[in-house]
C-alpha cells in the first residue's frame, strides 16, 4: 500500500496481524499542542516524532517504569488519556500531609441551531438524534471523572527488639510537588544479591538458578541477583515486600508510596497483608492508583494478552486466538473513554503548578487548569486494487491523549485500521480545521451547528 502524508504531523503506515491471522494495515499520527490564555490547544511549533518505544522513567533502570508506551499499537478499542509530570500542593496543604488531585474530562455544550436535511459520512457532523429541535442546550457529558489523594512522604522503621517483625510509621512534611510515575503508586519488586546472608534460608527452587544469574542485568546499582519477585501489579511500584524477602531479610526501613485512592490509603497493615500474602485481589487492585500508564504484567490488563502457553509458544502464530484488542489501551481502566472527536475539555486540579498558563486559583486554594481539544477532523482517503472497489474516506480515531503540564504540551495520537479486504492501493491522510468543518456541515443542515464552549458567553 502506497501512504501519503499531507499533514504536517509524523505519520506511519504498517502492517498488523489478528487472532485469525488476517493481516491489516495501521495508520498513526501523533500531533503536539501547547495551549493559550484561555486554555484552547493550539499547535506547537515543534512537533514531537512518533514515539516507536515505550518511555522509560530511567533507560539505565529497566524496573523504573513506563510512562508513555509505543505509537504502534495496532488498535485501541478507547481512547487512554494519561498525565504525565507531577501533582502539585496548593499553598493551604504544604503543612498538611495529604491533598487530593483530580481529572474530569467533558463533552462539549453544544447548542443546534436547525435540522440536518441530510446524510452525512463525516465524523464531526453528529447524527445520534434524527430530527433535533430548532435550538438545543445541552450541558456537556461526564466521560472521566476520577480523584486520587496525594500523600506526604512516609515510610516504615523497622523498630523490633524481640525479634519479632514490628514498624513504626514516620511521616515527612509536604513538598511542593509529588512524582506522578508509577513509583509513586504502590508496588515494586523485591530484591536479593548472591552474597546476601538471607539466602542460606531460603529454599534454592525459590531462587534464580546460579548459571542464570549473571544474565539479568536491572540497572547498574545491583550486582549479581539471586532472588527476584515483582509486584505484578505494578512492578515499578513503591512498598511491596515479598513473603520471602519480608520474612528472611527483615528489612530496616520500607518507604511507602504516595498516590492512592482517597478510601484506601497506605497504612503498615496493608503493608504487613502483602508481605504475608494476605491481601485480596480486589484490594491490590486498587491500592495501585495513578494518573498515567497501567503496567502490561498488570493481572487485569495481562489477562486480555490471551492464552500464552506452550501450544502457543511452539506456533507460528502472531498472537493469542483469545487476544484482546482491549490490551492495547494502556490508561487505568477509569481513564479509558470512547472514542474522541476532539472538542471536549479536560479540567486538571491540583496538576500544574499554580503559574501554568492558563491555569485559575479557586477560592478552596486548589489551582484548575482547564484544556479544550481542538475541532479537527483526520481521515484517510483510499484507494483501493479491487477493481470492484469504490474510493473511499475512513476517519481516524483520536485514542490516546497525553497531558504533560510541566511542559505545557498535550500529545494527541490518531489511528486507523483498513482491511486487508479493501486491498488498499493507495491511502492518503488529510485534516479539514473547525473552519473547513464548518463550510462542509453546511451542506447537512438547515443552519450552521454551534459548538458552546464553557469559556463562552452562552
Amino acid at each position: 500500500m502506497n501512504f501519503t502524508n499531507t499533514t504536517n504531523h509524523p505519520a506511519l503506515a504498517f502492517e498488523g496481524v489478528d487472532q485469525l491471522g488476517q493481516s491489516f494495515h495501521v495508520v498513526v499520527m501523533r500531533q503536539t499542542y501547547t495551549w493559550n490564555e484561555q486554555g484552547l490547544l493550539t499547535l506547537a511549533d515543534e512537533q514531537d516524532p512518533l514515539r516507536l518505544e515505550d518511555q522509560l522513567v530511567d533507560t539505565k533502570d529497566l524496573m523504573s517504569g513506563i510512562v508513555e508506551e509505543s505509537d504502534l499499537a495496532h488498535y485501541k478499542p478507547k481512547c487512554d488519556v494519561i498525565i504525565k509530570g507531577h501533582a502539585y500542593a496548593p499553598k493551604h496543604k504544604l503543612n498538611q500531609d495529604s491533598f487530593t488531585a483530580s481529572i474530569k474530562l467533558q463533552g462539549p455544550d453544544y447548542m443546534v441551531l436547525g435540522e440536518r436535511v441530510a446524510a452525512t459520512k463525516y465524523a464531526f457532523v453528529d447524527q445520534s438524534t434524527k430530527k433535533p429541535p430548532k435550538e438545543q442546550y445541552q450541558v456537556g457529558q461526564v466521560l472521566i471523572d476520577k480523584t486520587l489523594t496525594i500523600l506526604s512522604p512516609r515510610y516504615l522503621l523497622n523498630d523490633s527488639i524481640t525479634g519479632n517483625l514490628h514498624y513504626k510509621l514516620h511521616i515527612e512534611p509536604m513538598p511542593s510537588k509529588v512524582s506522578l510515575n508509577p513509583s509513586s503508586s504502590f508496588g515494586g519488586y523485591s530484591l536479593i544479591e548472591d552474597n546476601h546472608k538471607a539466602l542460606k534460608y531460603i529454599d534454592k527452587n525459590e531462587l534464580i538458578p546460579e548459571d542464570q544469574r549473571s544474565a539479568i542485568k536491572l540497572n547498574p546499582h545491583h550486582g549479581v541477583i539471586a532472588y527476584l519477585q515483582e509486584d505484578s501489579f505494578n512492578p515499578a511500584g513503591t512498598g511491596y515486600s515479598s513473603p520471602l524477602y519480608y520474612k528472611y531479610v527483615q528489612p530496616p526501613r520500607i518507604t511507602l508510596s504516595q498516590v492512592h485512592h482517597p478510601d484506601l490509603l497506605i497504612n503498615e497493615s496493608l503493608v504487613n497483608q502483602v508481605a504475608k500474602d494476605k491481601l485480596d485481589r480486589d484490594t491490590h487492585n486498587r491500592l495501585v492508583a495513578g494518573f498515567g500508564v497501567r503496567a502490561k504484567s498488570h493481572p487485569e490488563r495481562a489477562k486480555l494478552m490471551g492464552t500464552v502457553d506452550d501450544v502457543f509458544i511452539k506456533s507460528e502464530t502472531v498472537v493469542p486466538k483469545d487476544f484482546d484488542f482491549a490490551m492495547w489501551n494502556s490508561a487505568y481502566a477509569d481513564q479509558q473513554t470512547p472514542f474522541l472527536l476532539g472538542n471536549e475539555w479536560l479540567t486538571l486540579t491540583n496538576l500544574c503548578k499554580s503559574d501554568t498558563l492558563a491555569a485559575n486559583i479557586l477560592k478552596s486554594g486548589d489551582t484548575q487548569l482547564k484544556l479544550y481539544l481542538p475541532e479537527v477532523l483526520a481521515y484517510l482517503s483510499l484507494e483501493s486494487n479491487h477493481p470492484e472497489m469504490i474510493d473511499t474516506e475512513l476517519p481516524m480515531k483520536l485514542d490516546s491523549v497525553i497531558v504533560s503540564t510541566d511542559t505545557q504540551k498535550v500529545n494527541l495520537v490518531w489511528r486507523s485500521m483498513i482491511i486487508s479486504d479493501y486491498l488498499p492501493k493507495e491511502a492518503t491522510l488529510k485534516m479539514l480545521d473547525p473552519d473547513e468543518q464548518s463550510k462542509l456541515s453546511e451542506q447537512y443542515y438547515t443552519q450552521t451547528i454551534k459548538i458552546a464552549r464553557p469559556y463562552d458567553n452562552h
